[in-house]
């Protein structure tokens, strides 16, 4: 069984009963997870142990063991994310008190509700508002994530992710906290496998609206995939695009329901961009020295170095496919650096780490491909 794609499939599955005004009961849940299980069997492929498994296991446990002993403490874990996990396990609804403001004030009302779903379920299932259990969710992505690398990518490609520090230790974002950044990374990275593999269009279509469903950030970057997966699948992407119109067009619904949130809309920014233009350098020249700083250790250089490498040995097919994700990340974040009313530098500080997370899986893909032989 995919762990990531069933974790994925709960959530959707959820968000979508709630928009059709179904109580987010224990028995609803249970049927999202039977459903999660259900479309995410797939064949188990046989992998070999071997040495590197090592160096892949030591920082797992250290996130496990970091998970026993340490509570919860990150800012928007707590305040937002698990909150929200919170309220729809009381009031068993994403459109109920909570998020009318009738129970207390949720400033990021509108942020995708897919991880606090999977949060509310296990909190369902054990009877308890606690946030103790539904953290191992998100240990649970994180390794998850790391298996998915090692199957599709090898060994070394799933120990380099579980060794960069703003995956495994950053308490911001990391995997010990209950931010929300590894999971898009990690749903991007099975879309972006899909595509590369071009078998099944909705499976692919799947994982884009898992995206969709997870953060804020995760609209504008579903529809950089969807974009690749056009390029990948051609005519075939036709039964890939039913999940994510779907997503797209419940999240429109959900939102117009609910009461918004404070946070800025990146769509509606983007109309500022003209009046913006003195602002890109500044956000390229702030996101490009988050992309050397040590807790990357150079990593999105060995990236671009990779997808150099690629273009001379014409290996377009796979330095397309990276490019387009890779780029497209990193255009949504100078965009959106560009035109937030945020002191620009404060935003680029407390969110570029994050946001490299989006895109890790495409540029691992590109490392490994331009040291195979040709």
């Amino acid at each position: 069984m995919n762990v990531l794609f069933a974790i994925g499939a709960c959530g959707a599955t959820l968000f979508l009963a709630g928009v059709l005004h179904e109580p987010i009961t224990p028995l609803i849940a249970t049927m999202a997870v039977l459903i999660a299980i259900a479309s995410s069997i797939r064949p188990v492929r046989k992998t070999r142990v071997s040495i590197v498994d090592l160096a892949l296991i030591i920082p797992i446990l250290a996130v496990i063991v970091a998970a026993c002993v340490i509570p919860l403490h990150d800012f928007d874990g707590r305040a937002f994310w698990m909150l929200k996990a919170k309220g729809i396990a009381h009031d068993q609804s994403i459109e109920g008190p909570f998020f009318q403001r009738g129970e207390m004030d949720a400033p990021r009302n509108d942020y995708p509700l897919l991880m606090p779903l999977d949060a509310a379920t296990i909190m369902h299932f054990s009877g308890s508002l606690d946030d103790r259990l539904p953290r191992w969710l998100y240990v649970a992505v994180f390794v998850a994530f790391a298996w998915m690398v090692r199957e599709e990518l090898g060994g070394w490609a799933a120990a380099l992710l579980v060794w960069i520090p703003a995956i495994s230790v950053m308490p911001d974002g990391g995997a010990t906290s209950a931010y929300c950044d590894i999971a898009l990374g990690a749903f991007a990275c099975g879309a972006f496998f899909e595509a590369v593999r071009g078998e099944s269009a909705w499976r692919f279509g799947a994982w884009v609206a898992f995206v969709a469903f997870t953060k804020r950030e995760g609209l504008p970057l579903a529809l950089v995939l969807l974009v690749m997966g056009i390029f990948a699948f051609r005519k075939r992407i036709a039964s890939g695009l039913i999940a994510p119109v779907i997503a797209i067009v419940s999240l429109i619904v959900w939102r117009a329901r609910v009461a918004p949130g404070d946070e800025e809309n990146l769509f509606t920014l983007a109309s500022t961009l003209p009046e913006k233009l003195h602002r890109i350098p500044g956000a390229i020249a702030g996101l490009a020295r988050h992309t050397v700083a040590p807790v990357w250790a150079l990593f999105w250089c060995a990236a671009l170095v990779a997808l150099i490498v690629l273009a001379l040995r014409r290996q377009w097919r796979d330095f397309t496919l990276a490019s387009l994700v890779i780029g497209g990340g990193l255009a949504i974040s100078i965009v959106a650096y560009t035109a937030t009313n945020w002191r620009q530098v404060d935003l680029i500080n407390s969110s570029a780490d994050r946001l490299l997370i989006h895109i890790v899986g495409p540029a691992l893909y590109a490392m490994r491909r331009s040291t195979l032989p040709t």
